[in-house]
């Protein structure tokens, strides 16, 4: 081009700029005090992250010992005639989500323990033999130096001694083998069951054929069974296998156990409320199996509540008075909690305290720091008594199975007390023989002994007396057994009545049943006295984080129905009143030339039927947002084409190939 255009800047003097007017006051900012909020999160965080790893490693400890043993365990290549492939066929169950985390410390393990090459494999890797030779070949030559890696990432070069090697012989696994004298090859295949039976199959008889040479170990992830992975595969490719089944424990156990020492523990700072808690949950079980999406969905929560509540700053522990602004104390003023607290006081006569807590910000600290350390105490109280519960059922093998999420879920939305849950345990303590209860008193040796407001083990001596002093070795029962009421029948009047009867006690079961009588009372005491509704402590705000909306449209969102409103309703999201009805909000904007171009050209979209003539949108769209000059008539077409080439991209149109010059209707409103 000979000519190019060029605009000239000419900026304003300086005393043409206008002054600006200083700031004295400090605005009341959502972000007050955030860099020690953020610190708050960070200390706060890396203690639950430091509980989910434990917890995971813990899960799948004894699983991957016993792999990494039977790898190491397998037959070296000796000069045998005949050898199998040492094959593990872990049963990683249903979620397939699970099974990648899984087979990554399945990795780091293997080669922790040993100088083992662990390749892993999935079935978008090995469509065929050849590519799945290529793939393997080439992760094997990532363990090496980049010039090795070139090397064998590419086809050999034929030299005088050697013949030339393809990108898929095992003869440059062979000489990596020999150069780094590796102990096992370990070949874990992630989804066995998603490749083709005849590829597996190929595989095997491969990797048999050079198993004098090369020390392969097969691992199979089967999310089915075991059964009926095998009979997918001939009976030679299972001659040439000896193989040995390890169970994987299974993502609901794991979610259990991660729930339980981040959320239903007697240690955690902040709780998350039992409404989040139970979307979480519910999202992890229909939708997600993924572990990390858990832990994903935790850390979610705890920076929405630090970030958003400027009050978090209360759970940091080395809080001082002078370190805090006004604003803090405001804000607690304000709180539901803090209005229910104070109106108690004012009913109880104490009304000169209030008078303190409004006017005097250290008075209102003392007292906030007061109820945070005792609101903890009340929550850890909670989760204790939940797992209480938790171990009696389980010990009493009571049936249906209630998980504890689900118990520490009913007892934080303060319905426990009352509730079918409680009143069948509470039965069946009263009901339960010498030899139950003696399993229960032994599962309280799980329980931190911090928050039992009674001595488990009084009436586990008590009980041991009473069974050794039993002569007969039937288990002793109370009498609220089934077991001890009789039914007589009379007839009066030619009816016949029914009528129960208590049978006779001896004097060893009358005994059980005042110690069973007395432990009932004990923990039914201790289940009203813990069992509280935690949305009514002072400070729950600060305590427990319960807000549903950004989690949810965060890790459920609806990008559709976003787009679709923002292109229908410009006026929502840019927050201006020339392009909203009317300056009337969530109502649909006429066509206007003030809206973006794309905004124009997908109402005109949806007034369009299957498929578009493109001259007649551009017509309609020069209509509306085009100029009477006819040398704006370039930037119009310009406006046009970005605003078509983006609905091209979100999906919503495309070339047809009827008519040359029509697009094709993808997407119609709300369906």
């Amino acid at each position: 081009m000979e000519h190019q255009r060029c605009y000239i800047y000419s900026p304003p003097e300086a005393d043409e700029r206008a002054a600006k007017r200083r700031r004295i006051t400090q605005l009341n900012s959502p972000l007050v005090h955030f860099p020690e909020r953020l610190q708050g999160y960070r200390d706060i965080w890396s203690q639950q992250e430091e509980r989910i790893q434990n917890t995971l490693e813990e899960g799948d400890r004894s699983t991957l010992q016993n792999i990494a043993n039977f790898v190491s365990a397998a037959a070296e290549p000796d000069c045998v005639e005949y050898l199998a492939i040492p094959t593990g066929l872990i049963i990683a169950g249903p979620s397939i989500a699970s099974h990648g985390p899984f087979f990554d410390r399945l990795g780091r393990k293997i080669k922790e323990d040993a100088n083992n090459a662990y390749l892993l494999l999935t079935s978008g890797e090995g469509p065929n033999l050849k590519t799945l030779l290529k793939n393997l070949i080439k992760k094997v030559a990532s363990r090496i130096d980049e010039d090795d890696e070139e090397n064998l990432g590419r086809p050999g070069t034929s030299s005088r001694n050697h013949p030339r090697l393809l990108d898929f012989d095992l003869g440059h696994l062979l000489g990596w083998q020999l150069k780094h004298q590796a102990q096992k090859i370990v070949v874990a295949i992630q989804d066995s069951e998603a490749f083709d039976a005849g590829v597996l199959v190929e595989m095997i008889d491969l990797f048999h054929s050079w198993l004098d040479r090369l020390p392969f170990v097969l691992l199979f992830g089967i999310a089915t069974s075991a059964e009926s992975f095998e009979d997918r595969l001939s009976g030679k490719a299972l001659r040439h296998l000896e193989g040995r089944k390890f169970d994987v424990t299974q993502s609901d156990e794991i979610i259990e156990k991660l729930f339980s020492t981040t959320v239903a523990s007697t240690n955690v700072p902040l709780r998350i409320g039992p409404n989040l808690s139970r979307r979480i949950l519910e999202r992890q079980r229909d939708h997600v199996q993924n572990l990390q999406d858990f832990s994903d969905g935790l850390k979610y929560a705890y920076m929405s509540h630090f970030y958003a509540n400027c009050l978090s700053i209360f759970l940091i522990e080395t809080l001082s008075f002078k370190d805090l602004a006004s604003d803090v104390f405001e804000a607690t003023r304000n709180l539901h909690s803090f209005r229910r607290w104070v109106e108690d006081m004012l009913e109880s006569g104490r009304g000169h305290e209030v008078r303190k807590l409004l006017g005097s910000d250290q008075y209102l600290f003392e007292n906030i720091v007061e109820h945070v350390r005792s609101g903890r105490e009340v929550l850890s109280a909670l989760s204790g008594a939940a797992t209480v519960l938790a171990h009696v059922r389980e010990a009493l093998q009571m049936s249906p199975h209630v998980p504890l999420s689900s118990i520490w879920i009913r007892a934080a939305s303060g319905e426990m007390i009352g509730s079918p849950i409680l009143r069948e345990t509470m039965l069946a303590i009263k009901k339960a023989s010498s030899d139950k209860l003696m399993q229960l008193f032994a599962s309280f040796e799980k329980v931190d002994e911090t928050y039992l407001l009674f001595d488990p083990g009084k009436y586990q001596r008590d009980l041991e007396e009473l069974v050794n002093a039993n002569p007969n070795s039937a288990p002793l029962r109370s009498q609220h057994d089934v077991r001890n009421d009789s039914l007589r029948t009379t007839v009066v009047a030619q009816k016949v009545l029914l009528s129960k009867h208590k049978a006779a006690l001896s004097e060893q079961d009358k005994a059980y049943s005042d110690l069973v009588g007395r432990f009932h009372d004990e923990i039914n005491e201790y289940f009203s006295a813990t069992f509280i509704d935690p949305r009514a402590l002072f400070l729950s705000e600060i305590l427990m984080f319960d807000l549903r909306s950004p989690h949810t449209e965060v890790f459920q969102p609806k990008p559709r129905f976003a787009i679709e409103r923002s292109l229908a309703s410009p006026h929502d999201y840019l927050g201006c009143d020339c392009c909203s009805p009317g300056g009337v909000r969530d109502r649909e904007a006429p066509l206007s030339s003030s809206q973006p171009a794309t905004a124009i050209l997908y109402q005109l979209y949806l007034e369009s039927g299957a498929l578009i003539n493109v001259s007649d949108l551009w017509s309609a769209f020069n209509a509306i947002a085009g100029d009477e000059n006819e040398d704006e008539e370039s930037k119009t077409m310009a406006l046009f084409q970005c605003a078509l080439a983006e609905l091209k991209y979100l999906g919503l149109l495309k070339p047809s190939r009827k008519k040359n010059d029509h697009v094709a209707k993808m997407m119609w409103k709300g369906l």
